[in-house]
């Protein structure tokens, strides 16, 4: 379903529980929501209200609302920056001229990390580390390889490398330990170390390094310290870059961190659980906040609660008419996470063949698939004809879901005629009103495409919601200009 029917959705189960929410942070955050300015509800929310838990239960449902479905686009931007971050510092790295970078190889070892490409992400930091001399970016480069040797499970490479790394600097210490929650799940730091690192980084209530945001949002979210993760994402630049290498007086690059997007969402997810956890208490919400909690689980595609909730989803029953048959369809996504495929792609096929009457349900199959990574290609094939054939507006979503698949298994010329399909140009508010994910995508699709100025007018009509798309919106267009190898200009990126 789209993000109009949530709302819709949410405004019937008020009606239903016959309870008010009079919270004025909430029904400004509601307007943004309704507008679809879903982010700038989410940061509306965060910067207004200290501590959620002091809401009433009606408001708690609506914030984990707001912020479930930025966790949605979030970890889409997340996808296509690695995308097209990879796209542009391949092409810094293989730069021939005079005045080339000489930290694109570190940021792009990154990347390759959070890809899994390990053998290339360490050919790109030997490649850094002959050139460069700044013993601040020598230092992550040893702690990526210290990442790299905990990925192996290469555990005296990983002593050697650390023993090597400042053991008096927080920013160190820090990074150690997020490689350790991304990797294990567990968190060892002493949080005063954290606490030490504030005062070095935050100055005059501005976050100076998004390198140090980035690992205390994880750390402090993962620990469930989410008032202190919260205070991190108030204070928060999501267009600040990483760095910004002078090469001359007329270029300069600006380097970006995709996992900081990822410890963004990170916190969205936490902040959202520890809500509907609370929420989960009364008789009267448990129901809705199982239903959200689900949708985490299924967003993050996290196996380790899968059983837990494919169990709970079978109890829920005080649900809104408009969300009631989704839960088999969610209910085996879960199942689908620890083995039980046959029962979910027979549960994702009835619904696809119901898409005709229904498009939402066939929408919500094919949301499955892109959501755990399945392989569904007579579901979705299904499910693309009754989107090539709907002609009414209740197939937006189905179009846009196909399409989003589509453009994950890189059958981007399929993508492209269904994220069309989807796109009403007609919206009397302009494009903006159209669905995040569907304007994402499209975008994508246009750059993948060579329709460079295409993808570049809507990233930065979006990035006015999402500002953490500067780093998107900078790599397309370097891609762009290094394509285009114009003259006479600045090169600025």
């Amino acid at each position: 379903m789209n993000i109009r029917h949530l709302f819709f959705m949410t405004i019937a189960l008020i009606i239903s529980i016959n309870v008010h929410a009079n919270n004025p942070h909430i029904k400004t955050a509601m307007g943004f929501y309704k507008a679809m300015e879903i982010n700038r509800a989410a940061d509306f929310l965060i910067q207004n209200i200290s501590n959620p838990q002091t809401l009433s239960n009606i408001e708690k449902l609506k914030y984990a609302l707001i912020l479930n479905r930025n966790l949605v686009v979030l970890r889409d931007i997340y996808s296509k920056a690695l995308t097209t971050q990879q796209v542009f510092l391949e092409t810094l790295t293989t730069d021939t001229s005079a005045d080339k970078s000489s930290f694109a190889p570190l940021f792009l070892s990154e990347v390759y990390i959070l890809q899994g490409k390990l053998k290339q992400a360490e050919q790109q930091l030997e490649q850094f580390e002959k050139i460069n001399t700044n013993q601040n970016a020598l230092n992550v480069a040893t702690t990526y390889r210290a990442w790299i040797a905990t990925l192996r499970n290469d555990k005296n490479r990983y002593a050697q490398l650390i023993s090597n790394t400042k053991q008096d600097d927080p920013l160190t210490l820090m990074a150690l330990d997020t490689i350790k929650i991304i990797n294990t799940g567990s968190s060892t730091i002493d949080l005063s170390i954290l606490a030490m690192a504030e005062k070095q980084y935050i100055q005059n209530g501005k976050i100076v390094s998004n390198r140090f945001a980035n690992y205390a949002l994880r750390i402090y979210s993962h620990r469930g310290e989410i008032q202190k993760a919260s205070h991190i994402a108030r204070l928060l630049n999501h267009k600040l870059p990483s760095f910004t290498e002078e090469i001359t007086q007329f270029k300069l690059i600006n380097f970006y961190e995709p996992s900081l997007i990822d410890s963004i969402a990170s916190f969205y997810y936490h902040l959202s659980t520890s809500i509907l956890k609370e929420l989960e208490k009364d008789k009267k919400f448990h129901d809705m906040a199982i239903y959200y909690l689900s949708d985490l689980e299924l967003i993050t595609a996290n196996k380790s609660s899968a059983a837990v909730y494919k169990e709970k989803m079978l109890q829920v029953k005080r649900l809104p008419k408009s969300i009631a048959p989704l839960v088999p369809i969610r209910q085996n996504g879960h199942g689908f996470m620890y083995g039980k495929t046959t029962r979910a792609f027979q549960a994702w096929e009835k619904a696809v063949n119901n898409a005709k009457n229904n498009p939402v349900l066939g929408a919500e199959a094919v949301l499955m698939c892109i959501y755990l990574q399945a392989s569904c290609p007579t579901i979705v094939q299904t499910a693309r004809l009754k989107a090539e054939n709907g002609r009414s507006k209740r197939f937006e979503k189905l179009n846009t879901n196909v399409g989003w698949y589509f453009l994950q298994k890189e059958e981007n010329i399929k993508a492209l005629r269904l994220l069309e399909n989807a796109l009403d140009r007609g919206k009397a508010d302009g494009i903006l009103m159209n669905d995040p994910i569907l304007l994402l995508n499209l975008a994508e699709v246009y750059r993948l495409n060579k329709r460079f100025s295409e993808s570049l007018q809507i990233l930065f009509s979006l990035g006015q919601n999402f500002p953490i798309l500067r780093q998107v919106q900078d790599a397309v267009q370097g891609e762009y200009l290094f394509r285009q190898r114009s003259t006479g200009s600045s090169n600025v990126f």
